[in-house]
């Protein structure tokens, strides 16, 4: 079975009520399940969410479940994660052993070293860019290693963020939370300012929007405060639902100013990149 999205990192736990919760529910973190429907929503839309054969990059990509779930679904597509933190290198491992994903690969990468040429027919860039100092040069690897006429997308959290609830501030403060915990080196980023980003790695910009509208940020604000990747087990129950519910919201009625930005930029099918 792959229908249902996350159950892939049950095979990555240890821990038997973790697994068990993936294994039953699917990907627990629901910010990061509503960040990849919107990911799966774009690939629909480019047509390119089909069993037809493609080489996928998902760049940063070692924690999630996207590319296990797109390696099991599409057994034709060849998936590789790249990832530089050996924990979660160790997790996508004992993912690919337990499902037996021949058509997966996991590698140790610096994003910011040149790496392929002309390979991927996609690649993704998730919630990754505002942990790394040298953006602009990572978007220029990632663009290096398309294939002419290869697909990039990237998302962030974006600036300026939208009214978060008050639950959020008191948790913060609560636990002493700052946005640098999660190793970010800046904020996100603007929607022109992820266009700067693909301009300057040559490539043509085809869409730049925003995600996490008000049902969206309302569904990350409620996770968080309520203990975001540690919740009480009562009261995530409680509220899965309406998490899903949420995102559903937030994935059909799209928003003009959210607590994401989703860019999606293609390379020429002829051209010589920047260096």
């Amino acid at each position: 079975m792959h229908g249902l999205y996350g159950r892939e990192k049950a095979w990555g736990e240890t821990d038997w009520k973790r697994r068990a919760g993936y294994y039953l529910l699917g990907e627990l973190h629901c910010p990061g399940r509503l960040r990849a429907w919107h990911l799966i929503k774009e690939l629909r839309r480019l047509r390119l969410w089909s069993h037809e054969p493609r080489v996928l990059y998902d760049a940063g990509g070692g924690e999630g479940a996207f590319a296990y779930y797109a390696a099991r679904r599409f057994p034709g597509w060849r998936v590789v994660i790249g990832d530089n933190e050996p924990r979660t290198i160790g997790r996508a491992e004992r993912i690919k052993r337990g499902l037996r994903l021949t058509n997966l690969e996991v590698r140790t990468v610096d994003l910011r070293d040149p790496g392929d040429h002309e390979v991927y027919d996609i690649t993704v860039c998730s919630d990754v860019l505002e942990h790394i100092d040298e953006d602009s040069l990572v978007v220029k690897h990632l663009a290096h290693a398309l294939k002419p006429g290869g697909v990039l997308i990237v998302t962030s959290p974006s600036v300026p963020q939208p009214r978060h609830l008050p639950l959020v501030r008191w948790r913060e403060r609560r636990i002493g939370f700052h946005p640098s915990d999660y190793g970010h080196v800046r904020d996100g980023y603007s929607e022109r300012q992820i266009e700067v980003l693909f301009d300057d790695a040559g490539l043509e910009v085809e869409s730049v929007r925003q995600t996490f509208g008000p049902f969206g940020t309302l569904m990350f604000d409620l996770f968080f405060a309520t203990g975001d990747n540690r919740p009480n087990p009562v009261v995530y129950a409680g509220l899965f639902p309406f998490y899903l519910a949420l995102g559903a919201l937030d994935l059909s009625l799209g928003t003009r100013r959210g607590a994401a930005v989703l860019g999606v930029a293609r390379k020429p099918a002829t051209s010589t990149l920047p260096a």
